[in-house]
């Protein structure tokens, strides 16, 4: 490596103009508003590495979502490197899966300080202040479907100072990924290179950290698979050093999926109240970012006859529409694209306990554990019959159980009745 320190932003899977699944009813405002949320997440991108001075910028494929790149996708993406060269930055890319150099693209020039890789892997020179840093390597798929481990073409072909290498490919054979480019992480390793640049897996991942080997995953979530934040890397490799990966939110709009359960809820009054908590905790932890929210609904109580009036839900003037009144208008808007609901009506726990099954056995011996007092104990006394007392060699956790308030032991009590009944009501007929 030089003895230079070098810095670089990490990204891929920019999908540019990709639509958003499953949003085929939403408002026209929303709708426009999330066709640009790719663009504008590269965007962010590109602007962050202009502010901090990235001494590169690297693209690890699939910057189209289809072989036939739309003709605003090409404009933005020419625009966004011009932004990078006129900042003296280089950019290099690679073409991945869903962008082959085989796809259709308008017949145009690149920006001076960009580079973009061919079918086969490529050296290049990395220079930086008129002086050689580096080599960067890459390679850009011919056509969709390439099922050579292409990372064994990587050794041998080190270069001079620090190198880099762009790689859209599977490690490992991740599942929900197509096993493009298949290879292990011992094949990246024993190419010699400082650091891996990956793309094709959608959520963010540092592989290894000698080499780094990264996945910065999708610049933007586009459906309820990908939730949470979604980004790119901030890369600095020092010489003689092991080389630091910080990752840096970019995108503009994030999925969530969250549950709410009925157990325990006596009135309406209950359900709507967490229905708004929630919204408002989604919104509060997005950190001013709006929100796409996929509700379930699950439990076993009173509010399960709420849920089951016909078009409750999901029907007009029901409980999905009622949650994104307004919401459109707020820049932090917390949109419901859909809610489901897999609930249970209420138990009589009594009659469960008078029956002659399973479930009535069990009950009866979780009221005589109550009726002789002292549950601590009780849950110590369990634990000691069954060895499991002696085997735990932690402090930390019996000082944890012997500080159970009594409060605390119906707690876990009731939860683990819960619980064990789901597991036993299954074959009784009528709950």
């Amino acid at each position: 490596m030089s003895g230079r320190k070098i810095s670089f932003v990490h990204c891929a899977d920019l999908h540019l103009d990709s639509p958003f699944s499953g949003l085929s009813d939403i408002s026209p405002s929303l709708g426009a508003f999330l066709r640009k949320a790719t663009f504008r997440a590269f965007e962010n991108a590109v602007t962050f590495a202009l502010k901090k001075g990235a001494d590169f910028f690297v693209v690890s494929g699939d910057v189209y979502d289809s072989e036939n790149r739309s003709v605003r996708a090409q404009v933005f993406f020419l625009e966004q490197l011009r932004r990078l060269s006129g900042g003296g930055i280089p950019s290099f890319i690679a073409a991945g899966n869903h962008d082959p150099l085989s796809g259709w693209e308008a017949d145009r020039d690149f920006p001076p300080l960009a580079f973009r890789f061919g079918p086969g892997v490529e050296s290049v020179p990395l220079l930086l202040g008129g002086e050689r840093a580096g080599t960067v390597h890459g390679f850009s798929y011919p056509v969709r479907e390439v099922e050579e481990n292409m990372a064994l073409r990587f050794s041998g072909g080190k270069g001079e100072g620090v190198n880099i290498a762009l790689l859209h490919c599977n490690v490992g054979g991740r599942k929900g990924h197509e096993n493009y480019a298949p290879c292990s992480l011992d094949d990246l390793r024993a190419a010699g290179m400082d650091y891996w640049a990956l793309g094709h897996v959608h959520g963010a991942e540092v592989l290894c950290r000698d080499p780094l080997v990264v996945y910065p995953g999708t610049i933007q979530g586009r459906n309820i698979r990908e939730t949470g934040e979604k980004g790119v890397f901030s890369v600095t490799l020092f010489p003689g050093e092991p080389g630091c990966a910080e990752f840096i939110p970019c995108d503009v709009v994030r999925w969530r999926s969250e549950d709410i359960s009925i157990d325990g809820m006596e009135r309406d009054e209950e359900f709507f109240q967490a229905v708004s908590d929630l919204k408002e905790t989604v919104r509060r932890e997005n950190g001013g970012l709006p929100a796409l929210l996929r509700l379930s609904v699950s439990g076993r109580g009173k509010i399960h006859g709420l849920l089951r009036r016909p078009g409750f839900l999901r029907g007009p003037g029901g409980l999905l529409e009622t949650m994104n009144e307004g919401e459109e208008d707020r820049p932090d808007f917390v949109f419901t694209e859909e809610i489901s609901g897999v609930t249970l009506p209420p138990l009589d726990l009594d009659s469960l306990a008078a029956g002659s099954h399973f479930a009535g056995d069990f009950l009866k011996e979780v009221r005589a554990f109550r009726q002789r007092g002292d549950l601590r104990e009780g849950l110590k006394d369990i634990l000691r019959k069954r060895g499991i007392l002696d085997r735990i060699q932690s402090r930390d956790v019996l000082e944890v159980i012997d500080s159970l308030s009594d409060e605390d032991t119906e707690l876990l009590l009731d939860r683990g009745t819960w619980s064990a009944l789901s597991g036993l009501l299954e074959g009784i007929d009528g709950v």
